[in-house]
């Protein structure tokens, strides 16, 4: 039998119950060599492997991928020495980001305006974003208002409207694809006498 009464089981239990506790003390102490740091390196380490992963397949701002890891789960600094640290090998270019986006926007047909605020919800400096969409569009062909406009009419023909008023509609369809309001009220009033010149 077991004795006076004692019960093994009991004991067993009390006894992990005082190692998980030390364990957790530990952890969250945090100290050099002990569990809580490595727990904080692997952190950083799996979430740089994430980042390999994602631009892999597209490029990405450091932000986004700041604020995407720590919604995945990642701790805030491993997220944030994780993004350093592809940022100092090359893996990730906030510059080479802006500079895809920019191009693939205006390839979409999308608005300078557009473009900037879709970089600046980025973290990308407004200036720098209208720089980058200045020296892009002035590279495709699409630099100034008139260029602008000339675009907004090929969206337009590419995808016309269909409503009572074509008008409103090319204005509306316009802004939301980020053309600025001047630019979307001239484009639709030219796209709409060029619909009536052709109908006559």
């Amino acid at each position: 039998m077991h004795g006076q009464g004692r019960d093994p089981s009991a004991e067993v239990r009390a006894r992990l119950r005082e190692q998980m506790e030390a364990i957790e003390a530990r952890g969250r102490a945090g100290g050099a060599g002990q569990p809580g740091a490595d727990a904080g390196a692997d952190a950083a380490e799996d979430a740089f492997r994430k980042i390999e992963r994602l631009a892999c397949m597209r490029e990405q701002s450091s932000s986004a991928l700041r604020s995407r890891l720590v919604r995945e789960g990642f701790p805030e600094g491993a997220a944030c020495a994780a993004v350093e640290r592809a940022v100092a090998c090359g893996l990730v270019d906030d510059r080479r980001y802006a500079d895809v986006l920019v191009r693939s926007r205006l390839a979409q047909g999308r608005g300078r305006r557009g473009i900037e605020a879709e970089l600046a919800a980025v973290g990308i400096d407004a200036e720098e974003a209208a720089r980058l969409v200045g020296e892009a569009a002035g590279a495709s062909g699409a630099g100034d208002g008139q260029d602008e406009i000339e675009r907004a009419l090929e969206l337009l023909e590419r995808r016309p409207p269909h409503a009572k008023n074509l008008r409103q509609a090319a204005y509306r369809r316009l802004v939301q694809k980020g053309y600025g309001s001047s630019v979307a009220a001239s484009a639709a009033r030219l796209w709409c006498e060029q619909q009536e010149a052709g109908s006559r």
